[in-house]
Parts: structure tokens; sequence; C-alpha cells
């Protein structure tokens, strides 16, 4: 039997700057149930997530998907230290990010975007949200 998992499949962890916007994506459950012959993701979005989606900033490294000139499709993470592509079992969250014009940035830069939050409601996926139309943002806060 397979147990339900109160995770963000690849997305969240603490260890940002901007933790709160990692927290409040932390808040996505996802679980994974059986439906006659096949299996589901069931996503439950947290109150107050729905009105942070417009003009969603967050601040992570970056971390490219696949080798490009342009860096417009990325994963963006709290922590450089836990990238989904280094081997190891235990990495942590990631949010997959599509800017609007390419990105000046190296891989494991930090940067701050802003964009709006893609609700992916698709069963078939753990994935739960991603930043769309994202723009390199000033940071927030002090």
């Amino acid at each position: 039997m397979r147990r339900s998992i109160p995770t963000l499949a690849i997305l969240i962890s603490l260890a940002a700057p901007a933790a709160a916007d990692w927290d409040l994506l932390a808040a996505i459950e996802v679980e994974e149930v059986q439906v006659e012959d096949r299996w589901e993701a069931r996503k439950t979005f947290p109150d107050g997530l729905a009105a942070a989606a417009e003009g969603f900033e967050i601040t992570g490294h970056v971390v490219p998907v696949v080798p490009d000139a342009e860096l417009r499709l990325f994963l963006l993470v709290p922590d450089p230290d836990e990238c989904p592509f280094c081997g190891d079992a235990g990495y942590g969250p990631s949010l997959e990010v599509e800017m609007r014009d390419a990105l000046d940035a190296a891989e494991g830069e930090q940067v701050t975007l802003r964009g709006d939050l893609e609700f992916v409601e698709d069963p078939e996926t753990w994935q739960a949200v991603r930043l769309t139309d994202a723009v390199r943002a000033a940071p927030s806060g002090p």
C-alpha cells in the first residue's frame, strides 16, 4: 500500500533568505491515492496561496534543467546544496521557473524573481505550482 506524503514533491525548504515564500509553498500537500487501476496525485493548496499567486516573489538559486545559452526555463532551489540533479536521494525542494525574457545568471547564483504562480492540477504529476512570466526583481526586505 502506498502512503500519503504531505509534501510538495519537488518544492520547498526553509533555508532561503525569503523563507516565508518557501514556507507558503511548503504548505501545499500532495497525497498519492489509488483510483481504480491507477495512482493519482491529489493536491491541496493552502489558504492564501491563490491570493499571493499573482506577482509572487521568491529568492533562490538557479539550477539549469538543460544546457542552453539563453536561460528561460530552469529550477529555483532555496539551498544550492539541495540540487535535485546531484544524485542524492535526499534532495530538497525546487520550483520550476519560466522567464519572460532570458535570465543572465550563472548556475547556483542567488536571484530574486517575480512572476505568477501557475497551479498544476494534473493528477498525473506531483508538481503543484510553477512560476511563469518571471522577471528578475530586487530583493525585498532589509
